[in-house]
């Protein structure tokens, strides 16, 4: 406070970066376990698992996609309340905070890129 500003703890908003990251990350796992449909036995696989607007009306329409961004978005705010109830009113280290929502959005982003996920399809 030299310059007579006062600050708020940046902890609230690492995790917000934080759970960004997380919910990318598990867009992109999501992507891949649906193209890594095994199938058990009749038409039950991950695929129809998470089509949730054919299973339970969800996003009527869009298909597949709405299951995999609800999972997402549920992992997203879930680890955005806890890690905002962990680092509330605290100071962080920003900058790692900011590095690791970085490299899990990116892998988030590699995990949905087609020719990476159809690597999973299975053969046949």
């Amino acid at each position: 406070m030299s310059n007579g500003v006062e600050t708020k703890p940046n902890g609230p908003v690492a995790a917000a970066f934080l759970a960004a990251g997380i919910g990318s990350f598990v867009l992109g796992l999501m992507v891949i376990l649906a193209e890594m449909a095994i199938n058990l036995g009749g038409e039950t696989t991950t695929r129809t698992i998470l089509d949730f607007s054919k299973n339970y009306g969800l996003g009527s329409g869009v298909g597949p996609l709405s299951g995999k961004v609800a999972i997402a978005t549920i992992a997203f705010v879930v680890s955005w309340v806890i890690a905002h109830l962990a680092l509330r009113g605290k100071e962080v280290n920003f900058g790692r905070y900011l590095a690791a929502a970085v490299i899990l959005v990116a892998i988030g982003f590699l995990l949905t890129f087609p020719p990476f996920f159809l690597l999973f399809e299975p053969s046949g």
